[in-house]
């Protein structure tokens, strides 16, 4: 036998031989390998003898294993066994192929088999169908020269490892999932001539269901990805088994060729490659065609699987990013959600202005108009301008309850006390009141009729001045209400501020205090100079907090925008008093936005809700002053941007 094999050789015809040693056996059977062979129990009739190799044990199924040649390598598959097929202890599931060595054992159910592999030139044709099955550490063996390699061949390699590099590079500058996908199918096609269509399909997590995301033809179409059929039985393979599969001519594959969505689209040759991250699978790339069932080769398959890794990395990096990017989104918004609770009244003020600031700057990159031109925004500035919409009035935690809340120009309590001291000065004017018309009487002992009469008069004067009392009071609760727009008055306080009356022979009774009036004459709003300077502080409150985030790059100027959002270009703003071009367009946009909110938020215990018309009458005012940009306000009337809630 050993003569026949190398005769054979010398001529070509064989590349391998097997060394089978069954139980009681004295010596080992020797039988030559060409291209395939089937290990069984018996002769196979429908095979020619040169392709059987039998072994006459009765562990050995009557089909049991094949061995088959690509190239110049072995593998070994089990054929559905009953006793099964061994490689190191571990027992070949049907259907995988497994790489032989040179000198390799494994079992034929009892049967000890040992591969020896014989240096010949390469067949001159492929077998007619081939599943190749590829470990997931299997990656990187396309690279790796022969020892007797030539020229063409390290030309090769050569070619193929600056493709990978090319790929390697191209993929790590990626910054997102769509460019990514793209510059996948770009470089599948440049990398592979022959391959007709590729897909990529994805999972959102670990047992998820796979979704194809993207789907090209070779001429340039581009496939719904929706509508894309792909075959259950391949992905199963190569996303729960982590495996890579190639299989030539896949119509005649009895793994995959009776798939009804490999004969509807005519696949004729596929490669399916797991993309892997250490033990994570998050999807698959597939690749294939329908007109040439050998278009693809082991080294093919092997290529696809480092670009797949090259993929898999930046898929990984995707979602740690996307991840990265929830945490923080959740951060802010529960923030805001912590800020706005402290005042129900306002609640939606923040996220409102980010929506309309969002929806403006894109507006504001979209238009025409010679003005805005040159304003543009970019994704991660429009994501800067909606945290700086968002995180604008952070600072307002450290305002005390009381002012933050103020409703009107006093506080609940301290008119309270006001309404309690006109009850008091009542009381005042008829104990002195009485107290006259006693003194009146011991002095001039009334009769009675005189003393009605004294009685009376006192009792209309009180009246007179109770009427008075009231219409003071009155006159407060009317000051006290706050008013949208500048309001002068205030000669009625004073007035009040003038009134005194006795609490006894020696001290008076005020009824108005000099800071209740100042409070009172507050011609805007609530707030008093002092309340308001606190509440104005609280942009340069925002602004401390934010620069204490680590914000990435792409993030650094959210401190900038929020803390000029209450700047004007005539300088008359706060906190810094900025004028024209020191303040960003971005920083404009807020402003606009959230000056529009505060008028027609809901109604407020200190102001009722402005009609969006009174509102952008109100701001058009505030462009003509030179205190706001009238090109973007323009924009903002456009765009209707308060309609993007």
């Amino acid at each position: 036998m050993r003569n026949q094999i190398e005769s054979s050789r010398q001529h070509g015809a064989v590349t391998g031989y097997l060394e089978i040693t069954t139980e009681g056996a004295v010596k080992p059977m020797v039988f030559p390998i060409h291209d395939e062979a089937v290990i069984g129990r018996d002769p196979q009739d429908s095979l020619e003898a040169d392709k059987v190799v039998c072994v006459p044990d009765h562990t050995v199924s009557r089909r049991h294993a094949r061995i088959r040649r690509r190239d110049d390598r072995y593998y070994v598959e089990d054929l559905h066994s009953f006793n099964g097929t061994f490689v190191q202890g571990k027992r070949l599931r049907p259907g995988i192929w497994h790489p032989l060595r040179d000198g390799e054992e494994f079992s034929v159910a009892s049967a000890q088999v040992i591969f020896h592999s014989l240096i010949a030139p390469a067949p001159e044709s492929m077998p007619t169908i081939i599943t190749r099955v590829v470990e997931a550490s299997d990656v990187t063996r396309f690279a790796e020269p022969a020892p007797n390699a030539s020229a063409a061949d390290m030309q090769r390699i050569v070619q193929k490892l600056h493709a990978m590099a090319q790929v390697s590079i191209a993929l790590g500058v990626v910054k997102d999932r769509a460019t990514l996908t793209e510059k996948i199918m770009n470089f599948i096609f440049e990398l592979f001539p022959l391959a007709e269509r590729a897909f990529v399909v994805l999972r959102d997590s670990e047992g998820q269901p796979p979704v194809p995301v993207a789907a090209r033809r070779r001429d340039g179409g581009i496939v719904d990805p929706q509508q894309v059929r792909l075959s259950r039985t391949l992905m199963h393979e190569v996303i729960d088994n982590k495996r890579s599969v190639l299989s030539v001519d896949t119509l005649s594959d009895r793994h995959f060729g009776s798939q009804h969505s490999i004969i509807s689209q005519a696949i004729r040759s596929v490669m399916c490659v797991p993309l892997l991250l250490e033990e994570d699978c998050l999807g698959l790339i597939q690749v294939d065609t329908s007109s040439d069932p050998y278009a693809f080769k082991e080294q093919d398959l092997e290529m696809l699987t480092g670009v797949c890794a090259e993929a898999a990395v930046a898929l990984k990096n995707f979602q740690l990013y996307h991840d990265i990017e929830r945490l923080l989104d959740g951060f802010v918004r529960a923030s805001v959600q912590a800020i706005e609770e402290r005042d129900p009244v306002t609640a939606g003020h923040s996220f409102r202005v980010a929506a309309y600031a969002e929806h403006l700057a894109k507006a504001v990159d979209q238009a025409d108009s010679p003005e805005l031109r040159q304003v543009t925004f970019n994704v991660d500035q429009l994501r800067e301008i909606r945290y700086a919409a968002l995180l604008h009035d952070f600072g307002k935690v450290g305002v005390r309850e009381n002012v933050l809340r103020k409703e009107k120009k006093l506080h609940p309590a301290d008119m309270a006390l006001l309404e309690q001291r006109f009850r008091y000065a009542r009381a005042c004017l008829e104990r002195q009141g009485y107290r006259r018309l006693v003194e009146l009487h011991s002095r001039h002992e009334l009769g009675m009729a005189e003393f009605r009469d004294a009685k009376q008069a006192m009792e209309a004067g009180m009246r007179d001045e109770y009427q008075r009392l009231d219409r003071f009071l009155e006159a407060i609760r009317r000051a006290n209400e706050p008013s949208v727009s500048y309001r002068e008055g205030g000669t009625e306080l004073k007035e009040i501020l003038d009134y005194a009356c006795f609490e006894d022979d020696e001290a008076i009774l005020s009824l108005l205090y000099p800071a209740e009036s100042d409070a009172l004459r507050v011609p805007k709003g609530c707030l008093t100079q002092e309340e308001r300077r606190e509440i104005e502080a609280h942009v340069a409150d925002s602004y401390s907090f934010l620069i204490l985030i680590p914000w990435t790059r792409d993030l650094g100027a959210v401190p900038t925008i929020a803390h000029g959002h209450h700047e004007k270009l005539d300088g008359t703003g706060y906190p810094m008093g900025l004028r024209g071009a020191q303040i960003s367009p971005q920083t404009r946009i807020l402003t606009i936005c959230d000056i529009f909110d505060a008028l027609t938020a809901g109604d407020r215990p200190y102001k009722k809700a402005v009609p969006v018309e009174q509102a952008l009458d109100l701001i058009a005012a505030e462009c003509r002053a030179n205190k706001l940009d009238t090109h973007l306000f323009r924009a903002f009337v456009e765009s209707q941007a308060w309609s993007a809630t």
